[in-house]
């Protein structure tokens, strides 16, 4: 029995409603559905009292109308034997109890004679005729009538069957003659009855239905406005500049009072917070769960999570994983600070150098309340940090370089002017060959220094406004040999639109012309090289060069503008580091994407308009 209980209570605790809402239509249903039955009820039951009381009035009346036709009937024929006496009277009262019935569909009646013991007449003559002469029964509530002397309404299986029998007792000048009842088969009152009950029921169910409905419909709107305010609380902690929409009613005077306290805990603020919230570095805070409590929009932007992401999650598993052990957890398991420590952080879309000064966080009473983590992003400065070092690298080999290439120039000067005049003067043939070679090696010497003199020391731009497409079609006629088109397709998607820019000419060209030849040579059969040139934005420029040759490898990409690298056997390794050297002079930028065998895509990006600049 306890188990049962039990189990009765777990279904109703798991089946009561929860919502405010579910909880508001249960009652309201509750409320009208227990009235409205219990209304329908006693509706039911004084309904059925009245339908009897309406059928025993009917049925005296009859007994009324029988009784006033009899008059003094039943004293005749008082020396006929019985069976011919009760003929007799039967004969003169059957036409009055037809005539009388005929009037009240669904009503029976007849005369009992105490004297003779018998039913006189049964009307409707046609269906209980053959009642006429029977002796009722000594439990039959007629004798009760008889003996008495008082009306008495009887319901129960009779003579007829199961019907209401409504008797009057027969009284002539004192005596009880017998009795006149007037009776309706049950059958037909409980169909009424019935028919009756069933209208209640209509009614109280279309008066349920349509009170439910509105119940529906108030509750929309209650609940609508519920969800408005518990919205706009739950957004109220991460944004108290959260302000609630005007309501109605008592949902109005609590969104006015959501709203009022938004703006108290908005005036609220110290200054410190303020502080935080304003600050250019990001400011994490955690418990001592490790559960983020705090963190202002630097920080956001900074690791490209937002409020939302992070609020009341565990730190570790929004800022961690990856490999990643973040200083501020540290702190607040081991209570060891760090200061300015520069890190590598996996940020949502990418990884960044940041640095980093963590400490533990105590209450007024010193306990340990979590831990606060400032943090600001170095990736930008370690850029320019590795730009001037570059910077500084090439401009000292620059100087070596020149220096290098001054020292070296001038012996050949002399070796070349010697060489020539010893070819003039020679006629033996194997020694001006000799000689051929020698001034021919002595020019790719000098053709190298030349490369790198421009390399240390490049000639100052002659900057001027220039169509980028122009440049492009001036390049690509000095590719576009017939040995080259013979094996490579040229497809040039160039952007018609794009108005002129600020650069030297032809130090693109020379650009240009390095990045073509590598595209050619990196093609050993047939293949196709794709130029295309786009506005990026407002103020820049595209070009792109792809081609589908061999590709280059991860550990080649990393060196390929390093002067002096180079994969060919009679390279120099300066063309791309003189390309990077002249885009940047341009204050543009120029990088590459590439795959082994899956073909190489050089990307420059240039201003349309140089600022206040100082080129060398």
């Amino acid at each position: 029995m306890a188990s049962i209980q039990s189990s009765f209570k777990r279904y109703i605790r798991a089946h009561w409603p929860q919502t405010l809402r579910s909880k508001m239509i249960f009652l309201a249903i509750m409320m009208i559905s227990l009235p409205t039955m219990l209304i329908g009820y006693i509706v039911e039951v004084q309904g059925r009292d009245a339908l009897l009381q309406e059928k025993q009035i009917k049925l005296y009346a009859v007994t009324n109308l029988l009784d006033q036709a009899l008059a003094e009937s039943f004293e005749r024929y008082p020396n006929l034997p019985r069976e011919q006496r009760i003929k007799a009277l039967n004969e003169q009262l059957s036409p009055i109890t037809d005539e009388i019935t005929k009037a009240f569909s669904g009503v029976g009646a007849g005369y009992y004679n105490r004297e003779l013991d018998a039913i006189i007449t049964y009307a409707p003559q046609q269906l209980y005729g053959k009642a006429v002469g029977v002796t009722i029964d000594e439990e039959h509530p007629g004798r009760t009538v008889m003996a008495t002397g008082r009306p008495l309404v009887k319901s129960g299986s009779q003579v007829r069957g199961n019907i209401m029998n409504a008797m009057k007792p027969i009284a002539r000048d004192g005596k009880i003659l017998g009795y006149i009842w007037a009776n309706e088969l049950s059958n037909d009152i409980d169909q009424q009855a019935l028919k009756m009950d069933i209208s209640i029921i209509i009614v109280i169910c279309l008066g349920m239905f349509c009170s439910v409905l509105l119940i529906v419909i108030f509750s929309r709107r209650f609940a609508s406005d519920i969800d408005t305010i518990k919205t706009g609380l739950a957004e109220l902690p991460l944004n108290l500049n959260t302000k609630l929409p005007p309501l109605k009613g008592e949902m109005g005077e609590i969104s006015d009072s959501v709203n009022a306290l938004s703006r108290a805990l908005r005036e609220a603020k110290t200054l410190n917070e303020l502080i935080i919230e304003n600050a250019a570095d990001g400011v994490i805070a955690v418990d001592t769960d490790g559960c983020v409590t705090m963190i202002n929009p630097a920080a956001e932007e900074i690791t490209g999570y937002s409020q939302k992401e992070s609020m009341g999650k565990p730190y570790e598993n929004v800022f961690g994983g990856r490999g990643y052990r973040s200083p501020i957890l540290d702190t607040l398991e081991h209570g060891i600070d760090h200061v300015a420590l520069e890190v590598d952080y996996p940020a949502k879309h990418q990884v960044i150098q940041i640095s980093v000064s963590t400490s533990q966080m105590h209450n007024a009473q010193g306990e340990i309340i979590g831990a606060l983590v400032i943090f600001s992003d170095l990736t930008a400065k370690k850029e320019v940090q590795r730009r001037i070092e570059r910077a500084e690298r090439l401009a000292t080999l620059g100087e070596l370089m020149a220096g290098v290439a001054h020292e070296v120039r001038n012996p050949l000067t002399a070796i070349s002017g010697f060489v020539q005049i010893l070819k003039d003067s020679e006629q033996d043939p194997q020694r001006l060959e000799y000689t051929q070679i020698i001034l021919k090696e002595v020019h790719s010497i000098n053709r190298v220094i030349q490369q790198l003199l421009d390399f240390a020391r490049p000639r100052p731009g002659l900057y001027q406004k220039i169509y980028l497409n122009h440049i492009i079609n001036e390049t690509l006629v000095l590719i576009k040999t017939k040995g080259v088109e013979a094996r490579i397709d040229f497809d040039v998607i160039l952007d018609h639109s794009l108005d002129t820019i600020d650069a030297d000419g032809e130090m693109l060209k020379q650009v240009l012309l390095n990045l073509l030849i590598n595209a050619v040579q990196s093609i050993s059969a047939r293949g196709q090289i794709t130029i295309s040139t786009q506005a990026v934005g407002q103020d820049k420029q595209m070009i792109k060069i792809q081609d589908d040759g061999c590709g280059i490898s991860d550990d080649i990409k990393a060196k390929i503008f390093t002067p002096f690298y180079t994969t060919k056997p009679s390279g120099t390794g300066l063309g791309l580091s003189i390309s990077q050297r002249i885009i940047t002079s341009h204050d543009g930028d120029i990088t590459l994407e590439s795959q082994p065998n899956q073909g190489t895509t050089f990307t420059i990006v240039l201003p349309v308009r140089l600022g206040e600049r100082n080129p060398t």
